[in-house]
């Protein structure tokens, strides 16, 4: 099978393509996710009140957005 110069061509320009739409579409965060403490400890005391005791087993804690310090 010989491969065509416009096959070539026609690959190039897709795989650039990509690559420059990938990096344009970096910026800088400006947000992210911690664990929400609140949240956690207010489950967990329910399970506390509770006459039917269970076991909290937190497979995704809740998280809450914050903004990242432009400092670091």
């Amino acid at each position: 099978m010989k491969i065509n110069n416009k096959h070539v061509i026609t690959a190039l320009a897709a795989v650039a393509l990509i690559g420059l739409s990938g990096c344009s579409s970096l910026s800088k965060q400006q947000y992210t996710y911690v664990v929400d403490n609140d949240r956690l400890t207010e489950k967990n005391s329910l399970t506390r009140t509770s006459p039917h005791t269970g076991h909290v087993v937190w497979l995704n804690p809740p998280t809450k957005r914050v903004a990242v310090d432009k400092e670091k």
